[in-house]
This record gives C-alpha cells, structure tokens and sequence, in this order.
C-alpha cells in the first residue's frame, strides 16, 4: 500500500465516522425530549458497565500477573538461598560464581542488597564478589526509571559496589530530581573521601525540603578533614543562607576548635537571624571568656532568636557577675528570652537569685520555679 491509498483510505474512513456521527445526532435530534433523556441515561448506564467490566477484567488480570511473578521470585529466592549458604559455609578461598539469567539479574541483585544488610566481614565480602559481575547492569539504570527505583539502584551500588561504582554516584548527584540526588550525597559523605565535600556543598542548596539536622548530620559524618572547607563556606555570604547554617551544624557537631572564630566573624556581620543564632549555639558549646563581650552586644539584639541563643551561649561562658544581665532578661517581653535567662543564671551559679525570684511575685516567678524543678529532678 503506496501513501496515496493509505491517504483515500483514512479519507472513507473518516467520511465514515462522520456520517455516522450525523446519523447518531440525526436520530436524537427527531425524539421527544423525555424519550431523549431516558435513552442518554440508558447509554450512560451502559457505557459505566462497560467501563467497570473493563477495569475489573484489568484489575483480576493484573492480580493474577502479580501471583505468577511472586510465585516465580519465590521459587528463585529459595534456589538462591540454598547456593548462597552453601558458599557462605564453604571453606574455598574464591568465591565462586552463580549463574543468573539476564531477565532475573535485577531481582538477583536486589535479592543480594537485602541479604548484605544482615551480614558484616568476610560474609559481606564474599556476597559482593556474588554480586559484582551484575552490578554493570545496576549502574546503567541509575539513568533511568521512576526516582524512586533509581535511589534504590544508588543504595545497592553503595552497599555492594562501593567504590568500585563511585563514578556513577557522582554523576547522579547533578540529577534535577532531589530523591535521587539525596541518595547520592549520602552515600558520597564518606569518612574516607573527604575530597567529596567540594562535590556536595554546591548541591546542598537544592535540598530545601530535608531538614537541617538530617543535613548538617551528614556532613559531620564526614569528620575532622572536612572542617576546613565547611569554615570557609560559613565565611562565603556569596552562598546559600541554608548551605551556611547545614556548615555551622556541622562544625558544632564535629567539635572544630576553630569554629567559634569563624562563628565571631559571621555574627560581626549579623547576616542572618538564623545564621547568628546557629554561630551563637557554637560559642556555646565551645566558647570562650573571650567570647563574652560579643555575647553581652547581643542579648540585647532586636530579633528575638537571637536573644535566646546569646544568653544560652552566655549561661556557658559568663561570669557570676552578668547576673544583671540575665535579669533584664526575665523581664524581656517573650516568654521563650525569659526562661533561658533563668536557665542562665542556674548555669552561672546564680541559684539563690532564682529562689528568690520563685518565691516573689515577679511576674516571671513561675519560669525561676520550672528552672529550679528541673535542676532539682523534681
């Protein structure tokens, strides 16, 4: 059949439906419009029985598609299982290899990820021997699939072939998609590759919708050597308030002792609120009394959050004589300055001042007794 047919064939057939069409409308058009209404009613019944037949029928194949695929995993699982413990108990030097067909090797290799999660040491060794002439095949999909299946792909690579399929990961840390790139930062924040730093840091500010904890929590897994760079990137008011906080975290966590230095220098600038209040819980933790004329500037800062990280951070460095401070900040006009200005004066040894306040009619009287239940274990 040459073009030309094919062309004067769709013309009949659509001629066709066009005159049928007519017909359809021809006819309803000469009813009355009772009888219209009841033979439209009438197709509309017909035409949702017909739909639901179809999607029953879908829904009874799909099922029994399912049972036969389960049916067959299972059968697979169990031949597998019986190989895998019978090499796991063997006292042969070289792994040797299993047998897999092309169409079961991804279900094979998932197969091995969720059997490497219970075994530790030479077992897990000798499951990633099983699973590595495979994993070429895993790697391919990183580029493709639904995201889901693709961050899964990203975990098995991590679990069995790491490092060996470390390109791959990185090249899906550039992925738009966020589940899959997420997967890739956390499997590339290694201790032993502290050089992948320079790779996560410029992704990290598409990760708004992973907490910060989560964020700042991977990169200390990274440990010591990273600290530099993250002292650096706090310091670059040219990046991402979000990536600068995750970096300040991260510092606190890892116990840097040039952090508060680096913290002194951002809270100077007062760039940000929740920056300053994250550089302010990094003097207090690892502050100094040289720290404290900074501390006393700031726990009179207009933004609040501000004021509560500078008294708690001045409750770890101050001296028994800031008690006036802390008791400007009882009377601060949010609840939440209040009470860490008497946790504050707890911390600097300023108890018989709270007990005072508790038992007067200080409007704050109530926050100095909550502060002396806690430090009581009342």
């Amino acid at each position: 059949m040459n073009s030309e047919q094919f062309v004067k064939y769709l013309k009949q057939f659509l001629a066709f439906l066009k005159g049928l069409g007519d017909e359809f409308f021809s006819y309803f058009e000469k009813l009355p419009r009772l009888e219209m209404a009841l033979q439209i009613l009438i197709l509309t019944v017909v035409f949702l029985f017909v739909l639901t037949v179809i999607i029953a029928v879908g829904v009874v194949l799909l099922r029994m598609k399912n049972n036969l695929i389960s049916k067959k995993y299972s059968r697979l699982e169990k031949s597998w299982e019986g190989q895998i413990m019978e090499i796991l108990s063997s006292d042969e030097g070289e792994t040797p290899s299993m047998i897999i067909k092309r169409k079961d090797i991804s279900f094979f290799v998932q197969y091995l990820y969720r059997f490497a999660s219970r075994l530790r040491g030479q077992e897990l060794q000798i499951i990633k021997d099983l699973a590595q002439p495979y994993l070429a095949s895993i790697a391919k999909k990183l580029k493709r699939g639904y995201p889901e299946l693709r961050a899964r792909n990203i975990n098995i690579l991590a679990t069995l072939g790491f490092p060996e399929f470390i390109d791959p990961i990185i090249l899906a840390l550039q992925e738009d998609v966020p589940i899959v790139k997420m997967a890739a930062a956390r499997i590339l924040a290694h201790a032993d590759y502290p050089e992948h730093i320079d790779l996560i840091l410029p992704e990290l500010s598409h990760f708004d919708e992973w907490s910060m904890n989560f964020l700042s929590s991977m990169l200390s897994e990274m440990g010591p050597p990273i600290a530099p760079r993250l002292r650096e990137e706090l310091l670059n008011r040219e990046a991402s308030v979000r990536v600068r906080i995750a970096a300040a975290e991260a510092l606190r966590h890892i116990g840097d002792l040039a952090a508060p230095d680096a913290a002194v220098k951002v809270l100077e600038a007062g760039d940000d609120p929740e920056l300053s209040a994250t550089c302010l819980k990094i003097l207090r933790d690892m502050g100094t009394h040289r720290h404290r004329p900074l501390l006393l500037d700031l726990v009179v800062s207009p933004e609040e959050i501000i004021r509560i990280h500078a008294l708690s951070a001045l409750g770890s460095v101050g001296l028994e004589s800031d008690a006036s401070i802390m008791l400007k900040g009882l009377d601060d006009p949010s609840s939440w300055v209040a009470l860490q200005a008497a946790r504050a004066l707890h911390q600097i040894k300023s108890t018989q001042l709270l007990e005072e306040i508790a038992a007067s009619d200080h409007f704050r009287a109530s926050i100095a007794q909550q502060i002396l239940t806690e430090v009581n274990g009342l």
